[in-house]
């Protein structure tokens, strides 16, 4: 499964490990837009039908309900994919909080919806 991701890493891992296949996505992108998309794999694994943030308090205000709710997905299942990611989204995302100057609503907005659609790819694999 290519799930929609270009870059360097060879389709099989995404089907052996997906979690190492998003980690290493993630690391190849700009810091600046890491988040963002990992914020959209674990809102595309979480909630298919959800629609993109609309903003970048909408964006922030996500994070925390990701993280949240991966958290109850895990003690549901014992699957620690979405609470891992929503993590890494976290780290990657709250150094943004505090920078003068933030990247394009536009931008992120782009990169989330790149990572949701990974996301529910991911989750459809899911039994």
């Amino acid at each position: 499964m290519r799930a929609n991701v270009e870059g360097p890493l060879a389709p099989e891992l995404w089907e052996k490990d997906p979690l190492a296949g998003v980690r290493l996505f993630a690391q190849s992108l700009p810091k600046e837009i890491r988040g963002a998309w990992l914020l959209g794999v674990a809102s595309g694994f979480l909630w298919p039908e959800a629609p993109p943030p609309k903003d970048l308090a909408a964006l922030f205000r996500r994070l925390e309900e990701a993280w949240q709710e991966a958290e109850s997905y895990f003690w549901d299942t014992g699957l620690d994919f979405p609470v891992l990611v929503s993590e890494w989204a976290r780290g990657a995302l709250e150094p943004l909080l505090y920078r003068k100057r933030r990247p394009s609503y536009a931008r992120l907005r782009q990169a989330f919806l790149q990572g949701s659609r990974l996301g529910e790819a991911l989750r459809a694999r899911v039994p």
